[in-house]
């Protein structure tokens, strides 16, 4: 599987029309990487894991208007020190969507 890398400032920056156009545009899935929040949070924007959190809570909604399976957009904390958790999330991504197949809006 291969994945696009689309580098943000902070997960809170990214708003729901971003993955809503990604998804129609054909993507088979999305995951978003935050900051982890706890005693070591390194958030420099404060608050940018948690506004994301908020934001997407409403991606299941969305997407099922799409008629596309809410497994397709996960968000997930990581620590800036667990380098070997990225490319684990992004292949546990790949099998989810070997699973419920490529997205029916590819063309």
């Amino acid at each position: 599987p291969w994945a696009r890398v689309i580098p943000v400032r902070c997960l809170g920056s990214v708003n729901l029309s971003w993955v809503t156009d990604a998804m129609n545009s054909g993507y088979d899935g999305v995951v978003l990487m935050g900051c982890q929040k706890g005693d070591d949070y390194q958030c420099h924007f404060v608050r940018g894991s948690a506004m994301a959190a908020e934001r997407m809570s409403k991606v299941g909604d969305t997407l099922s208007t799409l008629n596309l399976e809410p497994e397709r957009v996960v968000i997930h904390e990581v620590a800036i020190t667990d380098i070997k958790r990225a490319p684990q999330l992004i292949n546990d991504m790949a099998k989810v969507v070997e699973e419920i197949g490529m997205s029916p809006f590819k063309f």
